[in-house]
């Protein structure tokens, strides 16, 4: 080989652990707005890429030595992109149909990942056993040859693990797009072993090898950059969109926490969905109108503390709540925090959330905003952090601990509330997060899945309650309240902690 061509099969190596790394990162997102991202539909998409991966190594080495050449690895890349292409459509055409059938929920993530990625990722595997067959002129060199070619593609993984985790997701916003730029970036590496080829062949040569890369080059121009640039990954998911003509989709993106869309009925109904999840709902006739139901009960801190001022809300969603604060009461300042900058943009675009010098808006971990607002207290904290899908397993663990009820008690009023929304209220994570709470506040009360805490008691009466309420459009509070009041503390689930707070076991009815 001549020193051109060790440079490319180094830069393709290179290249291609980052690939494969990019791919797997892509792989979580893609699975996990259709099957969740709990325990085990992360390890199934592990198991499935050290499978790929293994069986990769294995027909890489075959293939070195029965095709010692370069054009095996230039044909390896243009495969994978070629495969790649297709994982949008292959998505929406199969996900959905796994997820509505009968097989055991612990197979479908399985079964989706083998479909979208085992092929590709068995290529992109294939690599470095191949280049270190290009690459090892003697056996007596051929351990540190393998040495330094693993260690290249190692470095590659943990390149295009940064860059796709913390850049190339909020860039391109697109998951599809993700797995589109890899594949171009594929055929970007196929060229670059071409034109190092190039000056070693024979005329005849060259001239196939040309009018391939004229295939491929059209191929790129015509499929792949279209598909780059202007796929939506709302027309790769219909049967999961609920599809009607009465809906219309306002706007798709992926960011580095969600599948983020919002739809809008005929009717002029707007609604924000996360994964599969809907968030929020507005009337864009009424926007400080009804919302969820549940959102109704975030009122409850204020009509039973009529004294209260200063509002901190967790999660943002649609923004629904920290309207009809600022628009109901006069008095009132709201801070909104979210981990998720492109909820705050959505928030703002779509759902009318307008920051003011009464609705202030941050951007942040609700943890960390709260570890950086040292002596800064509150009336009411809300915390509403998470998605809903089928599995109920995207609450982040970080914010349901007894360490984080300490750090929010901090941060309260002497007679002030936290309010915990909790959309599993069925399964064990309830009355965990109730044993929990009660560690630290001493007052509890609980209304289906709201947990409210308090270090000064909670004792005004429902009808006074719903007496204070009057004023206000609260449709949904009266189911609330006639559930409202303490709860017995569970001792036969675990207080969750920082060391140990397992939600997506929970969430299972599983210990």
């Amino acid at each position: 080989m001549t020193s051109s061509e060790r440079i490319a099969v180094r830069v393709a190596v290179f290249l291609g652990g980052a690939m494969l790394m990019a791919l797997e990162i892509a792989a979580f997102r893609i699975i996990g707005k259709t099957f969740g991202s709990a325990l085990r539909e992360t390890t199934a998409v592990i198991a499935v890429f050290l499978a790929a991966m293994s069986l990769g190594y294995w027909a890489g080495g075959r293939a070195g030595d029965r095709w010692p050449r370069l054009g095996t690895l230039i044909a390896v890349f243009l495969a994978a992109a070629a495969m790649l292409v297709f994982v949008p459509w292959l998505d929406a055409a199969t996900s959905p149909r796994i997820a509505e059938s009968e097989l055991d929920y612990a197979l479908h993530a399985f079964l989706a990942t083998s479909i979208l990625f085992a092929v590709p990722t068995f290529l992109f595997a294939s690599i470095s056993p191949i280049a270190v067959r290009l690459m090892a002129t003697t056996t007596v060199h051929s351990g540190s040859t393998a040495g330094s070619i693993s260690a290249l593609s190692t470095v590659g993984s943990i390149v295009g693990s940064i860059l796709t985790g913390f850049f190339l997701i909020d860039w391109l916003q697109s998951i599809a797009r993700t797995v589109l730029f890899v594949a171009l970036c594929a055929c970007i590496t196929a060229a670059i072993l071409i034109l190092a080829a190039l000056p070693r062949m024979r005329a005849e040569q060259r001239a196939v090898v040309r009018r391939y890369a004229i295939v491929a080059g059209v191929t790129v121009a015509v499929i792949v950059l279209p598909a780059f640039f202007f796929i939506r990954s709302t027309r790769l998911e219909r049967s999961l969109l609920t599809p009607s003509p009465n809906w219309k989709v306002l706007f798709a993106g992926d960011s580095a926490y969600h599948h983020i869309l919002v739809r809008e009925s005929r009717r002029g109904v707007r609604l924000l969905t996360f994964n599969a999840g809907i968030q929020s709902k507005m009337n864009v006739n009424d926007p400080y109108g009804p919302g969820n139901d549940y959102i109704d009960t975030m009122h409850l801190s204020r009509l039973m503390r009529p004294n209260v001022r200063k509002i901190l809300n967790i999660g943002i969603g649609g923004g629904t709540a920290a309207k009809q604060y600022v628009h109901y009461y006069s008095d009132t300042v709201v801070d909104l925090v979210d981990v998720d900058p492109m909820v705050i943009d959505v928030a703002q675009r779509f759902f009318r959330l307008e920051p003011s010098e009464r609705l202030r808006v941050h951007l942040g971990d609700g943890r960390m905003f709260l570890k950086r607002s040292p002596g800064v207290k509150w009336d009411v904290i809300i915390i509403d952090t998470y998605t809903t899908n089928r599995y109920g397993d995207t609450i982040p663990p970080h914010l349901v601990t007894r360490e984080f009820f300490e750090e929010v008690s901090q941060h309260l009023e002497d007679d002030g509330i936290v309010q915990f929304h909790c959309a599993f209220s069925t399964t064990k994570l309830l009355p965990a997060l109730i044993r929990t709470m009660s560690e630290v506040f001493p007052s509890v009360r609980v209304t289906r899945g709201e947990i409210f805490g308090s270090f000064a008691p909670m004792l005004t009466s429902n009808e006074t309650l719903a007496e204070r309420a009057r004023p206000y459009r609260l449709p949904y509070l009266p189911n609330y309240l006639a559930d409202f009041g303490p709860r017995p503390v569970s001792t036969d689930v675990p207080i969750l902690t920082d060391d140990f707070a397992p939600v997506d076991l929970l969430v299972r009815g599983r210990r």
